[in-house]
């Protein structure tokens, strides 16, 4: 075929399709926000980030979420997963109702029938009470998450008995930092992480999704401090979003951070660039930190990051030239390697060498009201979470009741999940039913 002859043929077929849909209009129903619509004010439930949001609805339904722009979480905007919650709510496949396994069928067969609520929580009490009667109360563990997790993971399992309390996914996401930040700060870094980016001149992102997996103030903050005129430098395996974005991006070897981390350390102490006054004002053993890492060079990092040594110590002086207003941001996706403990203990070294914490363009120190605490029943065990910010289970626990099942294991106050798996197998130290 000629192009002359596709040309005409191209032509014709698109003439006979705008013919086609020339005829009269479909009566089209009234759109939603036609209609008498009704703003509610709320917080998304889909992350932790809880952010403030207005619902538009029609009559029950909710037709669209934003962000409500009075809100400090939101500021009139809100994530993907956030703007979809119109979606989730109304999906076909959620449960909205208790579902109880048909009697007679085994585990797995996924037969089930619809319950009222009333039966369902007297069927979950009924097999709790025959559980801590055979097998006592700590072979129950309580998992919660969101919201109202306080209720599961603190006063429900110390009401119960049980010293088994945790936060699903905490042990490959904030605890181990929060760990960290216990044993160099003295104090939990805390979940919305404090960072002054408004101030900051200077960041470094590593072990860090931010653009692509965060929270919604934090990514609009990295924004703004863009736009500001930060300097950012992304060390990241991937050209990732945030790397699109940087002005240096640092493609190290995946499990490499620490030996990165040590070697900034090793540049700040021995090249006398970290801020003196501050480590003597506010730290202690300083000379143990300097004689650990005398080794750890820019040369010996260069081996197992694949990172030049050129560029560890070009990146180590630009961050002391911008102190204290250059920050490491703290980060938890490098969890799954299993040292972040210990590599986020070296990310927040560097912090202090900087000399940012509790300084602009650093670390803020979160400051709340006081609120006289909330009295409740006496309860057979102090409540048992918090979030992860405390010594583990174990040694203090009253007459007649077990340790954790992961005692001695893990410095988080809630329990490492994983730490169940064997208790359930085998029943030692005892069953987790």
């Amino acid at each position: 075929m000629q192009r002359r002859e596709f040309l005409k043929l191209s032509a014709l077929s698109a003439g006979a399709l705008a013919l086609k849909g020339s005829g009269p209009a479909k009566a089209l129903g009234t759109p939603w926000h036609a209609k008498e619509v009704r703003s509610v004010y709320q917080i998304c439930e889909g992350c932790f980030w809880r952010c403030g949001i207005v619902a538009h609805a029609v009559g029950n339904r909710v037709y669209k979420v934003e962000g409500y722009e009075a809100n400090p979480k939101s500021r009139g905007r809100l994530c993907p997963r956030g703007q979809g919650m119109p979606q989730t709510t109304y999906d076909p496949d959620r449960l909205k109702r208790p579902l109880i396994r048909v009697e007679g069928t085994e585990r797995g067969e996924g037969k089930y029938r619809v319950a009222t609520w009333e039966e369902a929580l007297d069927h979950v009490a009924k097999k709790m009470l025959e559980i801590r009667e055979k097998y006592g109360p700590e072979a129950i563990a309580f998992f919660g998450h969101g919201t109202g997790d306080t209720w599961f993971v603190d006063f429900l399992p110390a009401a119960w008995g049980s010293p088994n309390a945790a936060k699903p996914s905490v042990a490959i996401c904030t605890a181990p930092r929060e760990v960290a930040s216990q044993w160099v700060f003295g104090r939990p870094i805390g979940g919305h992480e404090p960072v002054d980016w408004e101030n900051a001149r200077y960041i470094v992102l590593i072990g860090h999704h931010i653009g692509e997996d965060t929270h919604n103030t934090q990514l609009q903050d990295f924004a703004l401090a863009l736009k500001r005129g930060a300097k950012v430098v992304v060390v990241d395996p991937r050209f990732s979003t945030a790397a699109a974005k940087a002005h240096l991006w640092l493609p190290i070897k995946p499990g490499t951070d620490t030996a990165l981390l040590l070697a900034w350390i090793h540049v700040l102490i021995y090249e006398n660039l970290y801020d003196k006054d501050y480590v003597e004002k506010y730290t202690t053993g300083f000379e143990e930190l300097k004689a650990h890492v005398k080794d750890f060079t820019p040369e010996w990092a260069e081996k197992h990051t694949e990172i030049p040594a050129a560029t560890i110590r070009q990146v180590a002086r630009e961050m002391a030239a911008h102190k204290p207003q250059a920050v490491l941001p703290p980060s938890r996706h490098t969890v799954w390697y299993g040292d972040d403990t210990y590599r986020m203990m070296a990310l927040y070294y560097v912090n202090v060498l900087l000399g940012n914490y509790g300084r602009p363009g650093g670390f803020y120190i979160a400051q709340s009201p006081y609120l006289e605490k909330y009295p409740t029943p006496p309860l057979p065990l102090e409540p048992a979470a918090g979030g992860c910010s405390g010594p583990s289970g174990g040694d203090h626990e009253p007459e007649g009741y077990k340790p954790r099942a992961d005692k001695g294991k893990f410095f988080a106050k809630t329990t490492a999940i994983q730490e169940l798996i064997e208790p359930m197998i085998t029943g030692k130290p005892y069953p987790i039913r």
